[in-house]
């Protein structure tokens, strides 16, 4: 069991994913943007991020650079289905490069997300 925290601003899909986890026996805590993320992070530990790339405000990006100065062993697992401007495989290399540990192509299946949690877990120990 791991405490995962996901970011993404599409509630609809925040809660289906929630769901998936808590369904597999991990403790999750959804919100709607990175900067309230940041918020939890600083309050409470986490074994995992699930973010988004794309968000208003803050972006994954953004989030990624923000943990790789102040949380640098923390695990993250990028998703995205592509912005306007960027194709999903350019931002998930992106995000690979500021310190995501597992890339995730939206749209996706359950057993992706349950796959890339489980590797991103083992390694850290």
């Amino acid at each position: 069991m791991a405490r995962i925290l996901i970011i993404d601003d599409d509630e609809p899909f925040r809660v289906h994913l929630g769901t998936l986890l808590r369904n597999a026996g991990h403790v999750v805590l959804e919100v709607e943007c990175a900067l309230n993320a940041l918020d939890k992070i600083a309050l409470d530990p986490f074994d995992l991020l699930i973010t988004d790339i794309f968000m208003p405000r803050m972006d994954g990006f953004e989030l990624l650079s923000a943990l790789l100065r102040h949380h640098p062993r923390i695990r993250v697992i990028a998703m995205s289905g592509g912005g306007m401007t960027m194709s999903p495989n350019l931002a998930l290399s992106v995000a690979k490069k500021l310190g995501a540990t597992e890339l995730i192509s939206k749209p996706f299946q359950p057993g992706d997300v349950l796959r890339a949690v489980d590797h991103a877990l083992a390694s850290l120990t």
